[in-house]
């Protein structure tokens, strides 16, 4: 049997467990929701481009915007939202444990307290694995970034070296 310190701290480890999954269920979802608003940002820009004519053409026929410009345009916003989609996309990632097991549990691990030091150390070995796909679309996340102030600047050397 179990002493009452062990239990306090299968507990608490427990407890922490559970609040460091909730945290990155929390990050993913907001690595989201940011690449979304800059997907939604990167349209807005280039609407906006299209708007003003720069991606139109004079009334003589000719491009107002640089055709190198255009495909740089072109090449940044496809990455962009490759980096995005890489964000988006879902992956597996596990951020709690199956209440199934616990309340019908295996014959083997019936016998065993439902806070055992093999749950804690799962859910530990699932906020690793989850911290590998998170570092990754955060990382896809920053060049997205970079990118909409790429936009940005091609647009505006666009703008510059307009005659």
């Amino acid at each position: 049997m179990p002493d009452a310190n062990e239990e306090e701290r299968l507990a608490l480890g427990y407890e922490m467990a559970k609040s460091l999954l909730a945290a990155q269920d929390r990050t993913v979802t907001n690595l989201r929701t940011r690449a979304s608003g800059i997907l939604a940002t990167a349209a807005l820009i280039v609407t906006f481009a299209t708007s003003i004519g720069l991606l139109g053409k004079d009334p003589q026929g000719d491009s107002l915007f640089p055709a190198w410009a255009a495909w740089t345009l072109l090449g940044v916003i496809a990455a962009q939202g490759i980096c995005v989609m890489a964000v988006l996309w879902p992956v597996t990632m596990s951020f709690g444990h199956s209440v199934l097991n616990m309340v019908d549990p295996r014959q083997s691990q019936a016998a065993e307290r439902p806070i055992s030091s093999r749950l804690v150390t799962t859910m530990m070995g699932d906020m690793k694995a989850n911290s590998a796909h998170i570092e990754r679309m955060a990382k896809a996340l920053r060049v997205a970034i970079v990118l909409l102030l790429a936009e940005v600047v091609v647009i505006v050397i666009a703008l510059i070296t307009l005659e």
